[in-house]
């Protein structure tokens, strides 16, 4: 089992120093919702990807994470955007409160599969029949480095794609069918790879996904 805390700790101690750069589509957003649409960044670091969403339009936009640091950061960078603080175990949101939940580069930070099936489940609860899930996380690259460390990792950890950097956190990698099974209970609309720059500025495979909550 993970510490949760030390988790926190490395995030607070490098928030003013990592970058993202996952794209945000605002095209699949504005397709499905209007301005008026209420949008959680789950795990939403320094605020870019919320950032994006205010300057689209988008004002009914909350970001929440667990990292104090990081949204001291994003409210010295982003003053006008709306930020929670939590665990990310629950989610502070009634049932069916929300059109949509964002999870960027957020479950590379929860690398154990049952946690990530617990905040998957809370998304469905909080977002309202026909809400949607928005994921850009990373894939499993097949370079040499990166085999080595999933099976160092693997070893460890028990799922291939889970290890952990030199800085002393545990982070994870996905398989497609991972994701396929993750988001089971959604309805898939978009699925697109891609090659994006890590936070420690190297190349990775990964993935956006857009899925539609059913059920009334």
């Amino acid at each position: 089992m993970l510490d949760v805390t030390s988790q926190i700790d490395y995030w607070d101690r490098v928030a003013q120093q990592k970058r993202f750069s996952h794209p945000l589509r605002i095209d699949w957003l504005n397709f499905h919702l209007d301005s008026r649409a209420r949008i959680l960044d789950c795990g939403c670091g320094y605020g870019r990807t919320l950032a994006e969403l205010f300057e689209a339009g988008y004002r009914n936009a909350v970001g929440m994470d667990f990292s104090k640091e990081m949204l001291a950061r994003c409210r010295k960078e982003f003053p006008r955007v709306s930020l929670i603080r939590n665990d990310g175990r629950t989610l502070p949101f009634k049932n069916g409160s929300l059109d949509a939940v964002l999870l960027f580069a957020t479950l590379t930070c929860i690398p154990q599969n049952e946690a990530q099936r617990a905040l998957i489940a809370e998304v469905w609860r909080v977002l309202r029949p026909g809400g949607l899930l928005y994921i850009s996380d990373l894939l499993i690259n097949e370079d040499a480095r990166n085999r080595e460390r999933y099976e160092r990792g693997a070893e460890v950890y028990g799922v291939y794609g889970v290890f952990e950097l030199p800085e002393g956190v545990v982070v994870r990698h996905h398989r497609r069918e991972w994701i396929k099974e993750l988001t089971g209970s959604f309805v898939e609309l978009r699925y697109e790879p891609f090659s994006v720059i890590t936070m420690n500025g190297n190349t990775s495979a990964a993935f956006q996904y857009l899925g539609r909550r059913s059920g009334i």
